[in-house]
């Protein structure tokens, strides 16, 4: 006899299984016809090749970006204070000093941007290029940081117009040696090295105008460049004694120094390379 259906549970619901459901087969890609171009690998690039890129900004985005950055100098250290004088004296106090650490702290951040553009220039065509992608991305990169440092360059120096201490004019901050309120030699090496700065920089924008050997005479001056913001940075910064920032000047001015020694090296030895070869 059959046993009474359970009245408390309820009855089970008929499950119905999905159909199986399958993977669309993953399409092959086609090989490319014989005479396709193929593309070539960013380390395969040699230094005839780079001399040969475009630039990475157009001629107007880079002086549209100096002229927003030395705009924007002007607006903070001229017509801000005019405008707001509450908010500037808040600011400032009675000793003001919020421009003069402006300046200096871009002041430093262009140095980086300088050295970091040196070392990238220094390494175009050599292995550490190789290591990550290859020779047009870091001529891209260092046309950008080189742009980078001068912006932060400009910044730097249209800033002191704000600083009412200081009471620098125009003139003391754009005529090499002639601001006298604050270490002026070490200052004009400063402003020696900006008008040094660019031509080494608009020089992207003639590369392909210019001869090679002229390109590599300009270039040149990157290291006079270096030793002068060097200069300037210690023997103008107010805080350069402090251990991090001679730190920073050892750590950075002894990259400069090995990459140069490696490049020179390396080129005397693809030179010697190329002599032997020539002589068989």
């Amino acid at each position: 006899m059959p046993s009474p259906p359970d009245l408390l549970s309820p009855a089970t619901p008929e499950v119905t299984r999905p159909e199986t459901w399958q993977c669309p087969p993953v399409p092959t890609r086609k090989a490319p016809p014989p005479d396709a171009p193929t593309l070539r690998r960013a380390s395969s690039f040699t230094s005839a090749e780079l001399d040969d890129l475009e630039p990475l900004f157009t001629f107007d985005t880079a002086l549209l970006l100096l002229a927003g950055t030395a705009l924007g100098a002007l607006l903070a250290a001229v017509i801000l204070p005019a405008l707001l004088p509450e908010l500037t004296a808040s600011v400032l106090g009675d000793q003001p000093k919020a421009f003069w650490y402006l300046s200096r702290s871009s002041g430093v951040v262009a140095y980086l941007a300088l050295w970091l553009s040196a070392v990238l220039g220094l390494s175009l065509t050599n292995r550490v290029a190789k290591l990550w992608g290859g020779g047009p991305a870091v001529a891209d990169v260092h046309q950008f940081v080189s742009l980078l440092s001068l912006a932060l360059v400009v910044f730097h120096v249209l800033i002191l117009l704000g600083d009412s201490y200081a009471n620098y004019r125009l003139d003391q901050l754009l005529i090499p040696f002639a601001a006298s309120k604050h270490e002026p030699f070490w200052v004009g090496l400063g402003q020696l090295g900006f008008y040094l700065m660019l031509p080494i920089i608009f020089s992207f924008y003639v590369r392909r105008r210019i001869s090679v050997r002229t390109w590599r005479t300009v270039h040149y001056g990157s290291f006079a460049l270096y030793v002068l913001t060097v200069a300037h940075g210690l023997g103008a910064g107010t805080d350069s004694g402090t251990p991090l920032m001679l730190s920073m000047y050892i750590v950075t001015g002894s990259t400069i120094v090995f990459l140069t020694c490696y490049r020179i090296l390396t080129a005397a030895g693809r030179r010697a390379g190329i002599g032997a070869r020539a002589a068989r």
